[in-house]
Protein backbone atom coordinates (compact mmCIF):
# COMPACT_ATOMS: atom_id res chain seq x y z
CA UNK A 1 0.00 0.00 0.00
CA UNK A 2 1.30 3.42 -0.93
CA UNK A 3 1.58 5.96 1.87
CA UNK A 4 1.72 9.72 1.42
CA UNK A 5 3.21 12.75 3.12
CA UNK A 6 0.96 15.78 2.70
CA UNK A 7 3.04 18.95 2.57
CA UNK A 8 1.89 22.42 3.61
CA UNK A 9 0.86 23.30 0.05
CA UNK A 10 -1.38 20.23 -0.09
CA UNK A 11 -3.06 20.97 3.24
CA UNK A 12 -3.68 24.60 2.34
CA UNK A 13 -5.33 23.56 -0.93
CA UNK A 14 -7.38 21.02 1.01
CA UNK A 15 -8.64 23.68 3.44
CA UNK A 16 -9.41 26.08 0.59
CA UNK A 17 -11.47 23.40 -1.17
CA UNK A 18 -9.74 24.02 -4.50
CA UNK A 19 -9.58 21.48 -7.32
CA UNK A 20 -6.09 20.55 -6.12
CA UNK A 21 -7.51 20.29 -2.60
CA UNK A 22 -10.09 17.79 -3.84
CA UNK A 23 -7.24 15.56 -5.06
CA UNK A 24 -5.68 15.79 -1.60
CA UNK A 25 -9.04 14.90 -0.04
CA UNK A 26 -9.24 11.76 -2.19
CA UNK A 27 -5.76 10.70 -1.05
CA UNK A 28 -6.55 11.42 2.59
CA UNK A 29 -9.73 9.34 2.41
CA UNK A 30 -8.18 6.34 0.68
CA UNK A 31 -4.59 6.04 1.92
CA UNK A 32 -2.34 6.12 4.94
CA UNK A 33 -1.13 9.71 5.23
CA UNK A 34 1.45 11.60 7.25
CA UNK A 35 2.20 15.25 7.99
CA UNK A 36 5.44 16.80 9.20
CA UNK A 37 5.16 18.67 12.48
CA UNK A 38 6.75 21.60 10.63
CA UNK A 39 3.94 21.61 8.06
CA UNK A 40 1.44 21.78 10.90
CA UNK A 41 3.12 25.01 12.03
CA UNK A 42 3.07 26.46 8.51
CA UNK A 43 -0.57 25.53 7.89
CA UNK A 44 -1.68 26.86 11.29
CA UNK A 45 -0.01 30.19 10.49
CA UNK A 46 -1.68 30.33 7.07
CA UNK A 47 -5.13 29.51 8.50
CA UNK A 48 -4.77 32.28 11.09
CA UNK A 49 -3.67 34.78 8.42
CA UNK A 50 -6.81 33.95 6.44
CA UNK A 51 -9.03 34.36 9.52
CA UNK A 52 -9.91 30.66 9.63
CA UNK A 53 -10.27 28.42 12.68
CA UNK A 54 -6.77 27.05 13.28
CA UNK A 55 -7.93 24.75 16.10
CA UNK A 56 -10.39 23.07 13.77
CA UNK A 57 -7.72 22.80 11.07
CA UNK A 58 -5.29 21.24 13.50
CA UNK A 59 -7.93 18.74 14.60
CA UNK A 60 -8.57 17.76 10.98
CA UNK A 61 -4.86 17.30 10.28
CA UNK A 62 -4.54 15.12 13.40
CA UNK A 63 -7.54 13.00 12.48
CA UNK A 64 -6.60 12.44 8.84
CA UNK A 65 -2.83 11.94 9.13
CA UNK A 66 -0.11 10.75 11.44
CA UNK A 67 2.42 13.31 12.59
CA UNK A 68 6.12 12.98 11.74
CA UNK A 69 8.46 14.63 14.21
CA UNK A 70 11.87 16.17 13.72
CA UNK A 71 14.79 14.54 15.53
CA UNK A 72 18.57 14.98 15.50
CA UNK A 73 19.17 12.62 12.57
CA UNK A 74 16.50 14.21 10.40
CA UNK A 75 17.83 17.68 11.25
CA UNK A 76 21.39 16.66 10.36
CA UNK A 77 20.35 15.09 7.04
CA UNK A 78 18.19 18.12 6.27
CA UNK A 79 21.11 20.49 6.81
CA UNK A 80 23.26 18.54 4.35
CA UNK A 81 20.56 18.33 1.68
CA UNK A 82 19.58 21.97 2.16
CA UNK A 83 23.19 22.98 1.47
CA UNK A 84 23.18 21.00 -1.79
CA UNK A 85 19.69 22.03 -2.99
CA UNK A 86 20.35 25.76 -2.43
CA UNK A 87 23.08 25.56 -5.06
CA UNK A 88 20.41 24.77 -7.69
CA UNK A 89 17.15 26.14 -6.22
CA UNK A 90 17.89 29.49 -4.60
CA UNK A 91 14.49 30.11 -3.01
CA UNK A 92 13.87 26.65 -1.58
CA UNK A 93 12.87 26.71 2.07
CA UNK A 94 14.27 24.47 4.75
CA UNK A 95 10.80 23.06 5.60
CA UNK A 96 10.63 21.62 2.07
CA UNK A 97 13.92 19.86 2.75
CA UNK A 98 12.65 18.44 6.05
CA UNK A 99 9.69 17.04 4.10
CA UNK A 100 12.01 15.48 1.52
CA UNK A 101 14.07 13.80 4.23
CA UNK A 102 10.98 12.54 6.07
CA UNK A 103 9.61 11.11 2.82
CA UNK A 104 12.89 9.42 1.94
CA UNK A 105 13.33 7.86 5.37
CA UNK A 106 9.73 6.64 5.62
CA UNK A 107 9.36 5.68 1.93
CA UNK A 108 6.48 8.12 1.38
CA UNK A 109 5.12 9.91 -1.67
CA UNK A 110 5.07 13.70 -1.20
CA UNK A 111 1.75 15.34 -2.11
CA UNK A 112 2.41 18.91 -3.24
CA UNK A 113 1.72 21.48 -5.90
CA UNK A 114 5.17 23.01 -5.53
CA UNK A 115 6.71 21.88 -8.80
CA UNK A 116 9.85 23.99 -8.63
CA UNK A 117 11.07 23.00 -5.18
CA UNK A 118 10.34 19.29 -5.59
CA UNK A 119 11.36 18.93 -9.26
CA UNK A 120 14.43 16.78 -8.52
CA UNK A 121 12.55 14.33 -6.30
CA UNK A 122 11.26 11.01 -7.66
CA UNK A 123 8.70 10.40 -4.93
CA UNK A 124 6.29 13.26 -5.65
CA UNK A 125 2.60 13.35 -6.54
CA UNK A 126 1.88 16.79 -8.01
CA UNK A 127 -1.60 18.18 -7.45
Amino acid sequence: MTSYLIDSYGWIEYFEGSSSGKKVKEILESSECFTSSLSIAEVTNKLLKKGKDAEEGYGIMKSLSKELFVDHEISFETGKLYFEKRKRIKDIGIVDIFIMIHARQENLIIVTGDREHFKDENNVFLI
